[in-house]
């Protein structure tokens, strides 16, 4: 299969994000191992990492499409976070209609998206 540098510098920066965290869970659990309590709060800090995957695809070198899921990911990401804290009043089962929002928005952004991240003659073929 034909891979090209923006495909392997992504797979790369996926790997390496990957592996910085889980260096920061096994410090974290490693750090907190007599608190039984702490180590199940972790759990709740699971989407950092859906966030850094996010800001990871919005990188460049990205396309228009890579960009806005990476977007998505990171608002997805930042919805969880918000839900779990419970920061104003929002919960799982009153604010459900965001991740609707953020699927419009995904898709009214993509054809933006695609004009200002134009996929290279390389990535096309």
């Amino acid at each position: 299969m034909h891979c090209t540098a923006s495909h392997a510098s992504h797979r790369q920066r996926r790997q390496v994000i990957w592996g910085l965290t889980l260096i920061a869970f096994g410090l974290a659990y490693l750090l907190q191992r007599d608190d039984d309590t702490a180590v199940a709060r972790l759990w709740l800090y699971w989407p950092w990492v859906l966030v850094a995957f996010g800001v990871n695809n919005m990188l460049p070198p990205t396309d228009g499409r890579r960009f806005v899921d990476g977007l998505s990911q990171v608002l997805f990401g930042a919805w969880f976070w918000i839900t779990v804290e419970g920061w104003w009043g929002l919960t799982f089962s009153n604010s459900w209609p965001l991740l609707i929002i953020v699927a419009g928005l995904g898709m009214v952004l993509q054809p933006l998206a695609n004009r200002y991240f134009p996929r290279r003659a390389e990535e096309q073929s």
